[in-house]
């Protein structure tokens, strides 16, 4: 018997939020348009702070203030950059200080700055480095995101998510 309750959507950039509360995320098949790293995270939508960034060449070292962040050293975050020429991805942080932590940027070093959106709830993160689409079943009831999801895709990703 085929099951009807199964949903699907795709999103070819960040920002796709699944907004039905609660969901379960059932499988998600992540396809790279480059053979280079690249990421998905599929995130708690409520778990987001806003702030900026800045990063100057050469260093790859981006600044993230956000008031009262409440992160710690080690965590990882998906930064969805807004502005500028950021690269959204999940990073793993350094925290400096109660509004500022660092991270470090594997891609093109350039300087840029803007707003960045920082998700500090990952429930499940996928780095590919193929441009063959990599599914991923997840057993059992799935994922519980009790407050939908935010797919956050980094850049020239596609990601399908089946979730009901």
């Amino acid at each position: 018997m085929m099951q009807t309750d199964v949903k699907s959507a795709i999103a070819k950039s960040t920002g796709l939020l699944v907004t039905m509360i609660p969901v379960r995320l059932k499988s998600i098949t992540v396809t790279s348009a480059t053979v280079s790293a690249r990421n998905v995270s599929v995130c708690d939508p409520t778990a987001q702070k806003s702030g900026t960034y800045s990063r100057t060449n050469p260093s790859a070292t981006i600044t993230v203030t956000i008031t009262n962040h409440g992160f710690v050293t080690g965590q990882r975050v998906f930064l969805d950059f807004t502005s500028g020429a950021g690269r959204d991805s999940a990073y793993t942080i350094t925290k400096t200080g109660d509004d500022t932590f660092t991270c470090v940027d594997t891609g093109v070093i350039s300087t840029t700055s803007g707003d960045v959106t920082a998700y500090s709830k990952i429930f499940l993160e996928v780095d590919t480095f193929n441009t063959i689409g990599l599914p991923i079943m997840i057993p059992g009831q799935g994922i519980y995101c009790p407050n939908g999801m935010f797919v956050g895709c980094g850049s020239s990703v596609t990601a399908t998510v089946f979730y009901g």
